[in-house]
């Protein structure tokens, strides 16, 4: 894990969320507003934890929603609403919090686990019921205790219990059949007091919460800005204290004096492979893409150097990341990809059509030199632009392309990511199959429980995911925060992928 921290050389340039604090959010101008603004790039189609498809959405829920566990900044499984877990053979035992209330006044229990648990079930549609799929029942054992009743370990649970499928809601709104995809009924720092789709969020602090420093601020406001200009412009003029940039955006900021913090992750950019259409289904052919790709010259030439190339989708320091995938193990090499081309039949190469996200900033540009560069090995990709929010339904509901180009990884546990891109049936795997054995060792991750099996068998499924290139990882870029000191007292980077988070900062 890297971690830079200073002032924006004026010839750098990234990805991802962006803090660019601006002394016009209402605190810094001086009008004692204690409002906290952020312009973000994306905007969710449904407030419902249940129904959003993507980590980064969770901008929008964290200040309004507890989490049974969660994540700290360096990846970290911590307690939140569950105190203490421990597994049995055959059960996730919790204890939980006794001074917490929803926002409508009812209290959190073991029962109103239960009942959210059962919601989470129920939702065999949901983005992340893939996660739960150990898990065939719960049972209150105490006022604040509870079991999950599995039908097998997975050693990933605690973190899946910090992601969308363990935020919880008041088993009152459940009941009452409240609209959960535009207004909360959550327990977290924040009650929800506006929300317009595809616009804006806004978020009050609610008296009482169990934890006092996570509200920071009296305020939130949220604003969905998917125009890069206008984000920028917003940032440097001072109406957003956190503002995504992208890396055409970097110079920019450095020259408006904001203070740039770096943190690489979790996060990878790769290309999604829906191994059922085109000549996808060869893994020979699968391999040619991947050697086919200058990895270097994409770093230099779209990231600013503000990336490291992969052949995985771990990070090099990562637990679960093989130590024989290294990151010239798809060094850059058309000889060979041509060879393997003709080894597949295909002498003439082949064409494949993908996905990226239409006017967000850096991917036009980025399936450009894609295309560039396949096309020298005989590959003629086939760009289809596609609004960035509606990405993942194409590509991973609707399995309407043969390849996507987009981030991947933004989940704490590294069996989670393997579950998530690659088990058979998972949310991300629109090809539907997982060859070369990687559901077995996947099942043996999940069961294993001492953190040196974890790794093992992480790191053996890591390895088989390279050697099929069931997808084609590029590049791991840093996040960056662009931070105006003179209002934002403090803010620490994720080192779980591209989001905002927004409990617990501070406005001079």
């Amino acid at each position: 894990m890297k971690v830079r921290k200073g002032i924006a050389a004026l010839a750098s340039g990234v990805l991802l969320v962006t803090m660019a604090a601006c002394g016009g959010s209402s605190s810094g101008s001086g009008d004692g507003d204690d409002t906290l603004n952020v312009a973000y790039h994306l905007a969710p189609g449904s407030l419902d934890p249940l129904e959003i498809p993507i980590w980064q959405l969770t901008t929008y829920t964290e200040p309004m929603y507890d989490g049974v566990t969660r994540i700290d900044t360096d990846g970290l499984v911590q307690p939140m609403l569950a105190t203490e877990w421990a597994f049995t053979d055959t059960t996730l035992d919790l204890t939980f919090r006794e001074d917490v209330t929803f926002h409508d006044g009812t209290p959190f229990n073991a029962e109103a686990f239960k009942v959210n648990i059962e919601r989470l079930l129920a939702a065999k549609e949901s983005p992340v019921s893939s996660m739960f799929r150990a898990v065939k029942g719960v049972e209150v054992t105490g006022d604040h205790t509870a079991s999950l009743l599995l039908n097998e370990v997975d050693s990933s649970l605690p973190a899946a219990l910090a992601d969308r499928g363990g935020l919880m809601v008041s088993p009152k709104a459940i009941e009452a059949g409240t609209d959960l995809a535009n207004a909360e009924a959550g327990s977290g720092p924040y009650e929800l007091t506006e929300y317009k789709v595809g616009e804006k969020a806004v978020y009050e602090k609610f008296d009482g919460y169990w934890d006092e420093a996570a509200a920071g601020t009296e305020r939130i406001e949220i604003d969905a800005v998917g125009d890069g200009q206008a984000r920028l412009n917003g940032a440097t003029s001072k109406k957003y204290d956190i503002t995504y940039l992208t890396p055409s955006q970097y110079d920019a900021a450095a020259a408006a004096g904001l203070e740039v913090e770096a943190k690489a992750g979790t996060w990878f950019i790769n290309i999604f492979t829906n191994r059922q259409r085109s000549k996808l289904s060869d893994v020979k052919v699968r391999q040619a893409v991947a050697h086919a790709i200058d990895r270097d010259a994409i770093c230099k030439a779209v990231y600013f150097d503000h990336c490291q190339a992969t052949s995985s989708i771990f990070a090099s320091d990562s637990w679960g990341a093989s130590p024989e995938v290294t990151p010239d193990y798809f060094a850059h090499d058309i000889a060979k990809s041509k060879a393997l081309l003709a080894d597949a039949g295909l002498p003439d190469g082949f064409e494949f059509t993908m996905l990226f996200a239409a006017g967000a900033d850096p991917y036009p540009q980025f399936a450009e030199l894609l295309k560039s560069q396949l096309a020298e090995a005989g590959i003629t990709l086939n760009l289809k632009p596609v609004d960035i929010n509606q990405l993942s339904p194409i590509y991973f509901t609707e399995k309407n392309a043969d390849a996507m180009l987009g981030g991947g990884g933004q989940v704490a546990d590294p069996g989670q990511s393997l579950q998530k891109e690659f088990e058979s049936g998972s949310t991300l795997n629109p090809s539907g199959d997982a060859p070369g054995g990687l559901d077995a060792v996947i099942a043996q991750l999940r069961g294993a429980t001492e953190q040196a099996d974890r790794e093992t068998y992480s790191q053996a499924a890591s390895l088989i995911a390279a050697e099929q290139v069931l997808n084609v990882p590029l590049i791991q870029p840093e996040v960056l925060f662009a931070v105006n000191a003179d209002t934002v007292s403090s803010y620490t980077p994720s080192y779980v992928g591209a989001y905002a988070p927004t409990r617990g900062i501070t406005l001079k």
